[in-house]
């Protein structure tokens, strides 16, 4: 279980690969390529495993991004652990598939194509421009090779070749676009009763108080809560008793200095006048003159970018007026970088010829680059070697926790009191929700268990995240109690009058309904018979707000009128509130219905299509797979 504290697969490069992938397949760890221990596996797809660490990781993962989707906190249908993680292994199972059709059909991302994604990275880039130096400090910083990063990153660019096959081929009739389209321009023509749910005229008596709170007491239970000592063993917390020599300082930047050096560049520009293979003297002399002519007109004022764009012969600069962007030494041809090495910033070569043909070179700017100094890198090599001694040392603080956790299992102070650690307390919680330390679910799972609840012992040592562990003792207990008649009459009184609102407000709307489709009453009578508000909404779209969703749904849902007669429809809000729409005609906005239209929704709805040819398509691959699976509720 602590093995997870030293592997290294969180951080910005396991998020950078989560957003390679499309949906549902956003889970892939790279712990996969480390090696896994002897643990009982989650999930063994066609005899490959998927371990419970992959799982935990990928959980990990997938709970940090719902945090940053939701603002740092969970709804309610994200708080059961198991219930999530289910979800999150049906997706790794779904990988695991596809990967092993990949491998069976063959599909490959060659060297070129892998380094024009990895250039497009912006976290590899300077000066909007692939850095291979920063590509491989960010990657070491994180403690990966590039050869590993890229083998991850060449499986997930194979994952998309068969999904963008499928959806890309997806097919959707033409009649079917303009159906579509019909019906999103179509607009209705309503007008709108609503009787409102009064409460202020509802009387409420003891007698149903009472009985309420007797048959509903389940609503009104407090439920059990705890509070929690704990210890908490992190990596900052361990590198804050951690100094650094200054001679380790000097020896570090010593050994990163390559790393920390810029190499001088030059920003460029040149037309090139292309030389074929074998060619004769006379074609060699005819591009040499070509390009003396043209530079006879750059030294007479003429634009160096203009000209490059109309002559120049490189399919690569030409249309950006030759330029070559940043040039450092080793990557241009000896004699071009020759001649580009010696000219000031402005200057423009004489003829240079390569085995390309003859180039003009003009020298925009010249960047000296440099080494950065060791005051400036100071504090980044000390968070560096704290990080890294504090990594090597956490393992073993951990296991001595749970160790003494284990031995003196009734009380954190002997943990404490060895390791120099504090003892700090939870705010109350309950089984569901809680705030700090206890906001997450493994917490809260291990508080209400056997061995910390009710036999008051030590919990185990508990993973919070990487390189991020605790332990907890039971501070207090309150059980789960059913609140007193008092504390509750108030919301009880609430609770029945707007039900008996409702009621009456549904009772009274469907009465009307009746009358209004039997003629006995028109919309205005029923109006004014039951005080309610009648509102002339006019012609409604489908996208409209001005009224309630649950209206408007129900006001699409009807049929059409017929013989000029209007449609009547009750509906039962959400507030208690019943309306009661008349619809009186149905009208298509011809005039939206444009040949740009027609393809932004045919684009549309081939990306849905294609979606759900590709979501059979991974069903079907679960379904042909051979898999056992292990409830995640017996990995704990």
């Amino acid at each position: 279980m602590l093995q997870a504290i030293r592997d290294k697969t969180s951080g910005w490069i396991a998020y950078l690969i989560i957003g390679l992938i499309s949906v549902p397949f956003a889970l892939w760890g790279i712990n996969s390529y480390l090696g896994g221990g002897e643990e009982q596996p989650a999930a063994v797809v066609n005899g490959n495993e998927i371990s419970a660490r992959d799982l935990d990781q990928a959980y990990a993962r997938y709970r940090e991004r719902l945090l940053q989707v939701f603002g740092g906190k969970l709804p309610d249908i994200f708080q059961d652990e198991n219930v999530v993680k289910e979800q999150v292994l049906s997706q790794l199972i779904e990988e695991r598939v596809l990967i092993d059709y990949i491998e069976e059909q063959g599909y490959r991302v060659g060297p070129k194509a892998l380094f024009r994604e990895i250039a497009k990275i912006p976290s590899f880039q300077k000066d909007g421009r692939f850095d291979k130096e920063l590509y491989q400090a960010q990657l070491r910083s994180q403690g990966y090779s590039p050869a590993l990063f890229e083998l991850e990153l060449r499986r997930q660019l194979e994952m998309k070749q068969p999904e963008n096959g499928i959806k890309l081929s997806a097919l959707v009739p033409a009649v079917a676009v303009d159906q579509a389209l019909a019906l999103q321009q179509e607009k209705r023509k309503l007008r709108l009763l609503t009787i409102p749910a009064r409460t202020d005229s509802v009387e409420v008596s003891d007698q149903e108080i009472e009985d309420f709170y007797q048959k509903q007491s389940g609503r009104f239970m407090q439920p059990a809560r705890v509070k929690l000592d704990y210890i908490e063993l992190n990596l900052d917390t361990v590198k804050q008793g951690i100094d650094v020599d200054e001679n380790a300082l000097r020896q570090r930047y010593e050994e990163q200095r390559e790393q920390l050096t810029t190499p001088e560049t030059r920003e460029a520009r040149h037309i090139l006048i292309t030389v074929p293979d074998g060619a004769d003297d006379a074609t060699v002399e005819a591009a040499r003159q070509k390009l003396l002519d043209l530079k006879k007109r750059i030294d007479a004022g003429e634009d160096f970018a203009a000209l490059a764009r109309e002559f120049s012969q490189d399919p690569g600069s030409a249309a950006d007026g030759g330029s070559l962007g940043e040039v450092e030494k080793g990557m241009m041809v000896k004699p071009f970088e020759d001649a580009l090495f010696a000219l000031q910033p402005g200057q423009v070569s004489d003829l240079v010829r390569t085995q390309f043909g003859w180039h003009l070179i003009r020298l925009d700017g010249i960047n000296p680059g440099g080494t950065q100094t060791f005051e400036e890198v100071r504090d980044r090599l000390a968070d560096e070697i704290k990080t890294e001694k504090a990594e090597a040392q956490i393992y073993d603080l951990a296991e001595t926790l749970a160790n003494i956790g284990y031995e003196e299992p009734d009380s954190l102070q002997p943990a404490a009191d060895q390791l120099g650690l504090p003892i700090r307390t939870t705010d109350w919680f309950t089984r569901s929700q809680g705030q700090g330390l206890a906001a997450n679910e493994k917490i809260r799972q291990v508080a209400f268990s056997e061995d910390v609840l009710n036999q008051k012992r030590n919990s185990d040592l508990i993973e919070l995240g990487e390189n991020n562990v605790a332990i907890v003792h039971l501070n207090a207990h309150e059980p789960e109690k059913l609140k007193q008649l008092d504390e509750v009459r108030n919301q009880i009184v609430v609770l029945l009058k707007k039900q008996k609102a409702r009621e009456q407000a549904q009772q009274t709307g469907q009465q009307l309904l009746e009358k209004i489709r039997k003629g006995e009453l028109d919309l205005q009578q029923a109006a004014e018979q039951s005080g309610g508000e009648l509102k002339e909404v006019g012609a409604v779209a489908r996208d409209d707000n001005s009224i309630v969703p649950e209206l408007r749904a129900a006001a699409f849902a009807m049929p059409k009128p017929e013989d000029g007669k209007p449609r009547f429809q009750g509906v039962a809000g959400v507030n208690g509130d019943y309306s009661i729409i008349e619809l009186d005609q149905v009208d298509v906005d011809a005039s939206a219905i444009t040949d740009e239209a027609r393809q932004n929704l045919l684009k549309k709805m081939r990306a849905e299509a294609g979606n759900y040819d590709y979501q059979a398509f991974i069903k079907a691959l679960v379904e042909q797979a051979e898999i056992q699976r292990t409830p995640v509720k017996e990995l704990q």
